[in-house]
């Protein structure tokens, strides 16, 4: 129990240890616990406003705090849960610190919890790994791109070019950081080497372009730009469109990552368009004047200018004998085994042919085989202690906080409320769901409190003021607060009556007929058709007005502390006149009732992704899909692993839409240059048919990888 039991109720203990022999709900006293590997203990926090009336209390040790703000008790809070997972995880990767392990999670509720404190370190963490990314793409692009000729070397170009994609990427990173995209994990652990990937690629495009022509004029230069413009262009332009698909998820972990990409694209095509070519055409002179590729400084004797007159300009980039990685890569492995005509080559092409069907076939099984989703274990590094605990609650504990929530329904028609508790009884029924019970339920329990089954009056605080429904008179109309008892003709849950001691829970509401008070059995008995053959029934009230339903709900909340999250108007609840800071609970609700919640409930036994995606799918039914009385869950499953129970359909969606637009845009592309080509003698309709051909191959690739 928490409390006693008095705000939730008996707990599940499948919330509270783990790794038990015999398994959670096999062991009894006959049958007693042996072993136990995990125990959790839950704690419950206040949020920033409630501390803030808390501490005003003239009941707190010390006396009361009258000038606290909500900032500095969502400060205090942050602060409070930051100490207290240190102190209680101390020494957990100590494995001479005891035998056991203390590891500890505080959730984001009121204050920044663990999820965000280490979200926000790993986010900010990236740096260093992305240094060595950046390394690794200047050693590579130096490397393939020098050579032996000093003058055709273009190492210095390179990095100028490697340089200007970096200062883009952050550029755009900034750019979206100003619009209001917040940096998150996806962002800063995926798209620096994603992008500057893709910007380095288009920069190799231009090098090797201008690589391949042999002739430092300037006509010749811009000659071999035009044809660059085309495909840079093009792939730019399907890297923009395909992360542009991406904003179809309405997840914002997703479609921000697509946003800042898109920006990121942008800024790299005008970058290796708009920018670089002005350094590579400087790069040219460099070569014409006969410079060290570097040491720019240094001239060479040899008239370069004069030689390249007499070299005819060509369109071919094979690797020279002064390219050593290029060449050595060509001459010894792609020429033998990919163009030369011979065994070598067909042994080559049967193989490739081979792994590629083999490939798919594996691809296309393992697509059906995987598990989808990601855990906090996933998000939190081996070597946080909040790593370790997100392992331990996946294997041993699996659970999440979880509720129900009604919004505008009719509240007052005894249908609805019957169904209400039909919902949250089913609900509790799933295989994934803690047991919890109905009178837990505030539309449940305040239908007791209207009948002669209340049992307040026993317990009351003022002994002149009975705090039942029954006895309660609504000033509207001069009637009672009082229900009465329906045909329980939904299946409801009845109330347990069991003889035994140490009964744990309570069950339904409902009562059995033998357990109704008799003068309730008299009026049903002559307003009830049919009641003498009724076994069960269940309380509700009925023919109330929305006033009659506000100020007995209110009576009700100030009497038993109520339930149910109703809306409140701001400042109506009294000041208790024998503590100065503690407030009574006679708050005026809104009404007609806009919104109300279910009691805390628990998601348990989700070890797996499946596991949760199917408890959404178990709930679901009886909730949201439920279509005469529409409620909504809620709760950290559903919140974040809703994404995984259409994850397929958005995959197949996604890559749909990816594909039909690389296809029109390879067309476009395919069909622009081939028609602006001035020396083509093709028809509209040849480049037309032969686009199509094209697009329609680049397709199934981009389908089959």
């Amino acid at each position: 129990y928490i409390d006693e039991g008095v705000s939730i109720g008996a707990l599940d203990t499948s919330l509270l240890i783990g790794d038990v022999e015999p398994p959670n709900g096999e062991y009894n006293f006959d049958n007693p616990l042996k072993r136990v590997g995990a125990i959790q203990n839950l704690y419950f926090l206040n949020i920033p406003s409630k501390i803030v009336d808390r501490v005003k209390n003239c009941n707190r040790p010390g006396g009361p705090i009258e000038d606290l703000t909500e900032e500095d008790a969502k400060e205090i809070l942050r602060q409070f849960k930051l100490k207290f997972e240190d102190d209680w995880s101390r020494d957990w990767d100590d494995e001479d610190s005891g035998n056991v392990q203390f590891v500890a999670f505080a959730d984001d509720t009121g204050a920044e919890g663990t999820t965000q404190r280490v979200l926000n370190e790993v986010t900010l963490s990236s740096g260093q790994l992305m240094g060595i990314s950046i390394f690794i793409i200047f050693f590579f692009s130096v490397v393939f791109l020098f050579s032996f000729d000093v003058i055709q070397s273009k190492v210095l170009v390179t990095i100028v070019g490697v340089s200007l994609v970096i200062i883009a990427f952050f550029g755009a990173l900034g750019t979206a950081i100003l619009s209001g995209i917040k940096l998150n994990v996806g962002i800063s652990w995926t798209l620096p080497f994603i992008i500057i990937g893709l910007g380095v690629d288009d920069m190799y495009i231009v090098l090797l372009a201008l690589k391949g022509n042999r002739s430092y004029t300037r006509s010749d230069f811009i000659a071999t730009m035009k044809h660059v413009v085309v495909p840079v262009s093009m792939t730019s332009m399907v890297n923009f469109c395909m992360f542009s698909v991406m904003n179809i998820s309405d997840i914002p972990g997703v479609y921000t990552i697509a946003r800042t990409a898109m920006i990121a694209v942008a800024f790299l095509w005008a970058t290796i368009i708009l920018c670089f070519p002005a350094y590579c055409y400087l790069d040219t002179k460099r070569q014409e004047a006969g410079r060290v590729d570097v040491l720019f400084c240094i001239k060479k004797r040899q008239d370069v200018a004069d030689a390249s007159k007499n070299d005819a300009p060509t369109n071919e980039s094979l690797p020279t004998d002064s390219d050593p990685v290029t060449g050595f890569l060509y001459d010894k492995f792609y020429k033998p085994l990919i163009i030369r005509e011979g065994l070598p080559r067909t042994v080559t092409h049967v193989l490739v042919g081979i792994a590629t069907l083999t490939l798919l076939g594996v691809s296309i099984w393992g697509a059906t085989q995987g598990e989808v989703g990601l855990g906090l274990e996933d998000f939190f590094p081996y070597n946080y202690q909040a790593g370790q605990w997100a392992r331990y609650r996946t294997e041993y504990l699996a659970s999440w906080p979880m509720t129900m929530n009604w919004g505008a329904v009719n509240y007052t028609n005894p249908d609805t409320q019957m169904r209400m508790i039909w919902q949250f009884e089913n609900v509790v029924s799933t295989e994934h769901i803690a047991e919890v019970d109905t009178n837990q339920l505030w539309i449940a329990d305040f239908a007791v409190w209207t009948t002669r089954q209340c049992t307040d009056n026993f317990y009351k605080r003022d002994p002149a003021q009975p705090e039942c429904g029954s006895d309660i008179i609504y000033p509207g109309d001069g009637t009672m607060c009082e229900g009465t008892w329906m045909p329980n003709t939904l299946g409801l849950r009845e109330k347990v009556f069991n003889t035994e001691s140490c009964q744990p829970r309570e069950g339904g509401v409902c009562r059995p007929t033998n357990q109704m008070h008799p003068f309730d059995l008299m009026i049903l008995g002559q307003t009830v058709e049919g009641a003498g053959e009724v076994l069960s029934w269940c309380p509700v009230f009925q023919g109330w007005s929305d006033d009659k339903l506000k100020f007995c709900v209110e009576k009700w909340r100030d009497f038993t502390g109520g339930g149910g999250g109703l809306i409140l108007e701001d400042d109506t609840a009294n000041e208790n006149p024998k503590c100065k800071g503690e407030f009574l609970k006679d708050d005026e609700i809104i009404s007609p009732i806009p919104l109300s919640k279910g009691p805390s409930m628990f998601a348990i036994k989700l070890f797996s992704h499946q596991d949760t995606v199917d408890m959404i799918e178990q709930t679901r039914a009886f909730c949201d899909d439920d279509e005469q009385v529409h409620c909504v869950l809620s709760g950290i499953p559903y919140d974040y692993w809703e994404q995984y129970t259409t994850i397929y359909g958005t995959l197949y969606e996604t890559s749909g839409v990816a594909i039909a637009i690389g296809f029109v845009v390879a067309v476009l592309f395919l069909f622009v240059k081939i028609y602006l080509e001035p020396l083509h003698n093709h028809s509209v309709h040849q480049i037309l048919a032969g686009s199509l051909a094209g697009g329609f191959i680049i397709a199934i690739t981009c389908l089959i990888s």
